[in-house]
């Protein structure tokens, strides 16, 4: 069994996540919202639903658990995408993210290009044209627009597997086939996380936890949970460039350590 302890997961189907379940030894927890799944070592995944909407506020819904977490984490947005010339079952990174219906653009990190990578467009319905060399997709966007308030770039990644093209079209898809080609780029799918996994390690090194939350710990009452917290918190506030803004939130008087973690958490929502 092989697991990444840091790693999120978000996917759109259960017929795409069966043997990511299976090979990272996923089991099934109890949620209200989602099929949710964990592992002993602490990788997640969350199957989200078809599109924008879905896959954007499954993340959020994940991000809203990670505060358990002391340390922060990496994402993988892994599914099926349609492209004009790519042949089946290839594997891409998004190295661009299009939002058909807003035309909002996001640029990822490139921290894994070894299987290549392609714009990627996430669009309302299917697409049957492919009226652009590019993959196309209904939840790549959604999951990115997410993803980045909680954490920083470089630990946001797509992974899409090329299901249909111009000569395969949406129509010829099958369960089986889906199937396949997740088996089959299950190592790929592995050496991503894995780079995560490393870049979100070299992150959450004690030494990068810093001076003012030890401070802060120190001055304040802070449960062990409200610990874990704030740690998380300094960290998302780091990770997106905005250091400055902890500082001068932290810095204010404040009468309980439960006070600082709320106005912590509400300013980084803006």
């Amino acid at each position: 069994m092989v697991a990444f302890s840091n790693i999120n997961l978000v996917i759109a189907h259960k017929l795409e996540a069966e043997h990511l379940i299976h090979g990272f030894a996923l089991e099934a927890v109890e949620s209200d919202n989602y099929q949710l799944y964990r592992n002993q070592e602490g990788m997640q995944a969350i199957i989200c639903g078809m599109g924008y909407d879905n896959a954007r506020a499954a993340t959020e819904y994940l991000a809203s658990l990670d505060l358990h977490f002391a340390e922060a984490r990496g994402w993988l947005n892994v599914g099926i995408a349609g492209h004009q010339s790519a042949g089946l079952g290839s594997c891409l990174v998004a190295n661009r993210i299009v939002h058909k219906a807003t035309g909002k653009c996001a640029y990822p990190a490139l921290i894994f290009t070894e299987p290549g990578s392609s714009e990627v467009m996430t669009v309302d319905r299917p697409e049957l044209e492919y009226p652009q060399d590019i993959a196309y997709e209904m939840e790549a966007a959604g999951f990115w627009a997410a993803a980045v308030r909680h954490t920083s770039l470089e630990f946001v990644q797509c992974l899409k597997i090329i299901s249909d093209n111009k000569s395969h079209s949406t129509d010829k898809i099958t369960p089986k086939q889906i199937r396949m080609i997740m088996r089959n780029n299950f190592e790929i799918i592995k050496q991503c996380c894995a780079r995560l996994q490393k870049l979100v390690e070299e992150y959450n090194e004690p030494s990068r936890v810093g001076e003012v939350v030890a401070s802060l710990i120190e001055r304040h009452h802070f449960t062990v949970t409200q610990q874990h917290q704030l740690k998380r918190l300094w960290q998302r506030y780091n990770a997106l460039g905005k250091k400055r803004d902890f500082d001068e939130i932290v810095s204010q008087t404040h009468s309980s350590g439960k006070k600082i973690i709320n106005e912590l958490d509400e300013k980084i929502k803006v």
